[in-house]
Parts: structure tokens; sequence; C-alpha cells
């Protein structure tokens, strides 16, 4: 789903706020930081299931299988630390989602529209999501195929695992950085 052109993205916003998807939540403002530290245990919990993949030693001290592929799991921790990040960012401005679709669409209503986040940054946070959901398919479809098959598909989500991972930081990152800004406006008008 692309929300690119402006009446849609404002008519978008206003369903999830009359959906109660989107609520505006005054005391919320106050939790941004521990969504910033849930997004940061997110990272470590990324980093290290990227680097279990090719660390022998490590494999054997957990009794994990040699052949385990942790990629999959790296692609979903990478979408869930841009993903509390992006509620961080949200609830600095009196925002909560209950809707991964409303976070976006109040990303870049909040946020791109007034050239706070770049929309390469929100396009990050889509393309985490679909690759999760993609991974998740390929799971299902893993399960249904012979082993000779699944080489392919593990070399696929590594290569997806590696891309999602550099965007997590780097959306993480950005996401700190707005956040500081907005501690230190006290004029800016959302809405």
């Amino acid at each position: 789903m692309s929300w690119s052109t402006g009446d849609r993205v404002e008519r978008d916003i206003n369903w999830f706020v009359d959906q109660g998807l989107l609520i505006k939540t005054p005391s919320i403002g106050r939790l941004a930081q521990r969504f910033l530290d849930k997004a940061r245990d997110n990272l470590i919990t990324m980093s290290i299931l990227f680097d279990l993949h090719d660390n022998v030693e490590a494999k054997k001290l957990l009794s994990t299988p040699e052949d385990y592929d942790s990629s999959e799991w790296v692609v979903v921790c990478g979408y869930y630390a841009m993903y509390m990040a992006a509620l961080g960012a949200l609830a600095k401005v009196r925002y909560r989602s209950k809707n991964h679709a409303a976070t976006v669409v109040a990303l870049e209503t909040f946020f791109v529209k007034k050239q706070l986040l770049a929309l390469e940054h929100l396009k990050m946070l889509e393309r985490a999501q679909l690759e999760k959901e993609q991974i998740e398919h390929l799971r299902l479809a893993k399960e249904r195929r012979e082993i000779a098959q699944y080489s392919v598909t593990k070399e696929t989500t590594r290569s997806i695992a590696e891309k999602v991972r550099a965007d997590a930081y780097v959306f993480v990152e950005k996401i700190e950085e707005l956040i500081k800004t907005l501690a230190s406006e006290t004029s800016f008008e959302f809405r």
C-alpha cells in the first residue's frame, strides 16, 4: 500500500483516528525513551542472531545445529526495532498507534510532510515490514519444500536479513535524532 499522495494520506490518517487505531494520548510522550530503549534491545537481539549465523563456537555453546539459520529472526527483530522507534517518535508528539499501517501513515503525516524525516527513512520501515511478511511466507513455504530447495531460500533470506539489519540501525538512529530535536522544540505544531 502506498500513501504518497497528499489527499490519500490525509484521508487515511483520519480513517485510522476514526477507527481508534491512532489515538491522541497526551501522557504517552513520557514513554518515548522507553520505546527507543526497546528498539535498541531489538537491535541487540538482531545483532546476536545475525552473528550467530557464522559463529561455530557460539552454535556449539548454545547446542544449536550447524545448519541453523537465524536470518528470518534477524529480519523480524530488525523490523520491530524500527517499529518501536517509530512508536517512540509518535509518542513524542502525543500519539499512540495500535496498527502498523497507521504508524506508517502517521510518520509520513507528522514527520515526512513536515520535513523532519526523509521519505527514504519511512521507506526503510515499509520495506522491512514487507520483508518480514515475505520471510514469514517463506518459512511456511520452507516447511512444504524438500531439503534440496532450502539453500536458495536460505541465501535469499540471508541477503534480506543483511539489508534489513543495515536499515534498522540507520532508521533507529534517525528516529533518536528526531526525538532529540523534538525535545528541544517548544513551538512545533502537529495536525
